[in-house]
């Protein structure tokens, strides 16, 4: 491994998750653990996408979105979310 390691935590059954996965995936544990952090944005990386996004709608059609709108549409997001992991 290229930079120091380090040690984490965790149960057995998900050490033995992570090493199941990352074997059906011929990878290794730190690889695969790279690959599923890498993949989920932090509260600031979403809100900069989101940034991004508006201008873009912005700069092709025009339209600038509201924060009224923003909050509608993040509060039906929210709402959809919850809504699948209940179901």
């Amino acid at each position: 491994m290229g930079e120091q390691d380090t040690s984490i935590k965790t149960t057995k059954a998900v050490r033995d998750r992570l090493r199941t996965l990352a074997s059906e995936r011929g990878t290794t544990m730190n690889d695969l653990l790279e690959e599923l952090v890498t993949r989920e944005l932090t509260a600031e990386e979403r809100e900069q996408r989101a940034q991004q996004a508006l201008e873009e709608i912005r700069r092709t059609t025009g339209v600038t979105v509201s924060n009224g709108a923003r909050a509608r549409a993040r509060d039906f997001l929210q709402r959809l979310g919850q809504e699948h992991h209940a179901a």
